[in-house]
């Protein structure tokens, strides 16, 4: 009963500490099926209307629905015999980025372990998302220990001229992008920054970037993603949430809603820890073509109904919707 006691005081005074101005943050949609780990998720719709998630770990696990609110169904992974890359992390596969061009599914991921900067971003490729179904052609970019920058994190985007970029980046110096060629297998630029953050302990990891009307959005998580344990968190605000920022180009500057430069800690709060939901983050958005309306995905730690509170082992998948009317993405319940 104590236990309890303290889980929801200190869930109390974290939703104070991260509230967004004016509002409050909604509730995820309830999901439906056995209990499975989702780590930075992607989450794509094929034309059929199935949805396939993507998770880091389980050499980046597939999970599939036939309506969003599931049942979700664990089927399989990306790379069940591991990454061709041939570093430390090659049979761990962490958070993968799958989008569809030219009629095929493009999985960027990364190969890394923890606190290391010996990383690879890897590109896989599929024609239906199926387990079984899909080729690894290996390395596309990475880093070494001593570079400004971490080559994990990967999210593919399309700039404002119609060409490839990638943005990544974990810790050091943030978040870096990098262009690609056509057939997104080569990097064809040097590394540059657009977003950092200068406070300690709030790195920032998992960038995502998103058009929507005029601008690109681009979000990012910062903060403490895991290792939590329901006695010792972290400092109130020290926990993973997102923030966004916006440019009417796909490679910045990204000014947050004061107009504050990405760059320069910059970020207006998107999404930050409330009732049940602890340390959310690892965003990404896609559109629902069966309720025509953009959804915001991301993890998140139970804060109080799991088997452990607090304990990561147990993250899971959370769904929001989206309201941009105000030109700034304000998330609501589905």
């Amino acid at each position: 009963m104590r236990r309890t006691n303290f889980i929801a005081t200190s869930i109390a005074c974290l939703a104070l500490a991260t509230l967004p101005v004016g509002g409050v943050f909604p509730e995820p949609l309830p999901i439906k099926g056995p209990f499975f780990f989702v780590h930075d998720p992607s989450l794509v719709q094929r034309e059929d209307g199935k949805y396939f998630l993507f998770t880091t770990h389980d050499k980046a696990g597939i999970i599939t629905a036939n309506q969003l609110e599931g049942p979700w169904t664990e089927v399989g992974s990306i790379l069940p015999n591991n990454s061709t890359i041939q570093l430390p992390g090659r049979d761990d596969i962490w958070a993968p980025d799958v989008s569809l061009h030219d009629g095929e599914y493009y999985a960027f991921y990364a190969v890394s372990t923890f606190g290391s900067q010996d990383s690879g971003i890897g590109l896989a490729i599929s024609k239906t998302m199926e387990p079984g179904t899909w080729v690894d052609h290996g390395l596309v970019f990475n880093s070494t220990t001593g570079d400004a920058f971490n080559a994990i994190d990967p999210n593919l985007s399309i700039d404002e001229r119609g060409n490839p970029i990638l943005s990544f980046g974990s810790f050091w110096d943030d978040i870096f992008q990098v262009s690609l060629a056509p057939n997104l297998k080569v990097v064809t630029s040097t590394p540059v920054q657009v977003s950092f953050n200068s406070t300690s302990p709030n790195p920032e990891e998992g960038a995502f970037v998103w058009k929507h009307g005029d601008f690109f959005y681009m979000f990012i998580s910062s903060g403490l993603c895991c290792g939590f344990v329901a006695d010792d968190l972290p400092p109130a605000g020290n926990e993973y949430k997102v923030f966004v920022g916006r440019s009417q180009s796909a490679h910045g500057p990204f000014l947050d809603r004061s107009g504050r430069d990405m760059r320069e800690t910059g970020g207006t709060l998107v999404l930050g820890s409330h009732g049940n939901v602890y340390a959310p983050g690892g965003q990404v958005i896609f559109t629902d073509k069966q309720i025509n309306k953009d959804v915001f995905v991301y993890h998140y730690v139970p804060a109080i109904d799991s088997p452990s509170p607090f304990n990561d082992t147990f993250s899971s998948l959370g769904l929001n919707g989206i309201d941009w009317s105000s030109g700034w993405p304000v998330l609501t319940e589905l």
